[in-house]
Order: C-alpha cells, then structure tokens, then sequence
C-alpha cells in the first residue's frame, strides 16, 4: 500500500511529537525584550503551511490575547499597520515571495519585526535590522513543519506576556500524539485505524470538513490544506454557525453531484448547548440529501492535546489518502510550476 511513498514522507509524521520537544528546547535560548503589551495589534505574515500556524496561534489564544491580530495571505500590509505594530513573519523556509514583500513593508512603516524561519532572506532581514529572529530547523516540506511553527508561536506569545504556555499540558500533548503515531501508522496497525478509515470513506469522493469551536476554526482549514498538498485531492471547509447562513443550501443541490461528497464533523466537549442543537439539525439537513457523513471527536483532556488530535488524524489520513489515490505526498509539482514561472518574470 506504501509503494508511491517513495521520498519517505512517513518518517515526517511519525516524528510529528518530537518537533513539540525540540521546539520547547530551542525556545529556551530565543530571547526576547518586548511585551505585548507595548503594542497596540499584533498582525502575523504567512502563506500556506506556514500561515496556518498563525491562524492556530491567534485562535487558541483568542481568550487571552489583549489586542487585535490577524493572520495576512498576501503581497501587501494592512493599512493600519504602524509603529505601534508587532510583525510576525512566518516562512518556513525564508524565501516566501509575499511574506517577504509584507516583512519590508511593515519595516517601511516602523513596525517591530519578529522572524520565524529555517533560514532564507527572511532570517537576513531581521539580522540586518536587529530583529529578533527564531531559527527552526530546515529539511522539512513546509506543511510537515507544524510542529516547529507552531509552538514556536505558542512559546513566542507567552514570553510576550500572553499566558498561554503551560507544561503539563504540552506533555500531555506529545505523551498523546505518540500514542496516535502507534494508531495510526499503518506498519503497526491497520485494523481498527482511524485515519485509515477516514482515507478509505473519501476515496473517490470530495471531504468537507466543520466544526462548531472557536479554537478549532482553524483546523478544518488544516484537514482541506493537508487533503490538497499531500493527497492531491480537493477539499472544502467550514465553520458552524457560519454555514448555516449560507452552505446548508448547497445540500439541498443537484445529487448527481453532491453525491461525490463526504461530510466529516470535527467535534469537541467545548461545543456550547446551543451549538451542540445547531449542529444535530444540521446532521439532519444532510441526511435528508442523502449525503454520508461521519464524525470525529477530539481526545485528551487539555485545549492542547485535543486541538492537536484533531489536527494529526488529519494529517494521517491524508497520507494514507494519498496511497491510495496512488500519489506520492511529498510531489507538490504544481507549486513547484508556478514558482519557477514566477522566478522568470521581472521583479
């Protein structure tokens, strides 16, 4: 079945709970002299598997964070962008064209600049204007480098004084996600897979991936990223109670063409009651077209290890997606187009 993983992609995912451990090793020797509190918004550049650490970052602190942020996908600033704001540039490798083109531009405008990166031009400007930069380490696509982005934002926002940061609850994540390599690699066990399963229920269909919490907005956005790179499939996502204004009525579409979709529910104890009744009659509209959906529950008992359960079954499964589509993971052969497309045109 693992024939088309011919660059050992595998090796990335079962390694996924060390790069949490490396991670809080190598933030112990990042210092940093600033305070969020010295800002008046707090404002994240990034792109792809990057960006989507931010988008984490901000929704997980969301109860906590004492200022406005935002997460920017794109070649220019926000207009409100200032003296008075904090920069956060995030390139896996460095290099990212846009991430690049916002970091200068939040410099030109008197914004304190923190780097994040494996290396590239993005570590040469902050190094040239005395800029804190946090280096992570290089060798890895860029989407399998969560680990490492992430809680190097998670780290980074609490020694900026956002209280998030919490020890028992970061070793209850990789005790948990060790434990899930075990379930889910599919060498030690194909049986009652999860992510397997998952993978197998989608084949030849489209997954539309929702939840109905807050902190876990982002993840879906995680599962669609993941199933498009990795399993070279299209994904769709969507967050309760937002699609009950609107994407309900797609259910309610042509079958012939719906039926190629898979409903997949990510589901968490911090649904609220009301949300829980919002998300159960929703179940029903999608029954009633006839549309298969399946559900799956977060595990752990900390926002952390739970958030993190949720993102890893994912990545599972759209790796064992991609075996089965026949397609090898680590192959972004589009990107890769685009880029050197790109690199030929004027600047």
């Amino acid at each position: 079945m693992l024939d088309f993983d011919r660059s050992d992609f595998l090796k990335y995912l079962s390694g996924f709970p060390q790069q949490i451990l490396d991670t809080r090793e190598l933030m112990k020797n990042v210092k940093v002299d600033y305070s969020i509190s010295q800002f008046q918004n707090l404002v994240i550049g990034g792109m792809g598997g990057s960006a989507i650490a931010g988008d984490l970052a901000l929704a997980f602190s969301r109860e906590k964070l004492p200022l406005p942020a935002m997460v920017i996908r794109e070649y220019d600033i926000p207009v409100f962008v200032n003296k008075s704001t904090l920069f956060i540039a995030l390139s896996y490798s460095g290099n990212t064209e846009e991430t690049l083109s916002t970091s200068q531009q939040a410099i030109e405008k008197g914004a304190t600049l923190i780097g994040i990166s494996s290396g590239g031009e993005l570590e040469n400007i902050c190094k040239k204007g005395n800029y804190v930069h946090i280096k992570i380490p290089e060798g890895y696509p860029p989407r399998q480098a969560l680990g490492y982005l992430f809680f190097s934002l998670y780290y980074l926002l609490d020694r900026l004084g956002v209280s998030i940061a919490n020890e028992a609850d970061v070793n209850e994540t990789v005790t948990l996600l060790q434990e899930l390599a075990g379930r889910y690699d599919p060498h030690l066990n194909m049986g009652s897979n999860l992510a397997s399963h998952i993978a197998q229920s989608i084949y030849h269909a489209f997954p539309v991936i929702y939840t109905g919490v807050p902190f876990l907005y982002p993840v879906p956005v995680r599962w669609r990223n993941q199933f498009n790179e990795n399993s070279k499939c299209m994904a769709f996502s969507n967050v309760f109670p937002e699609l009950n204004h609107n994407e309900i009525m797609g259910w309610e579409g042509l079958y012939e063409v719906n039926k190629h979709l898979r409903i997949i529910l990510l589901r968490d104890p911090e649904e609220t009651p009301r949300m829980k009744k919002r998300i159960e009659i929703s179940k029903e509209v999608i029954r009633n077209s006839r549309i298969p959906l399946g559900e799956i529950f977060s595990e752990g008992s900390s926002r952390l290890a739970r958030l993190f359960s949720l993102i890893y079954v994912g990545d599972w499964a759209s790796y064992l997606l991609a075996m089965l589509n026949e397609k090898d993971p680590i192959r972004i052969d589009g990107i890769t187009y685009l880029k050197e497309k790109l690199s030929e045109l004027p600047a």
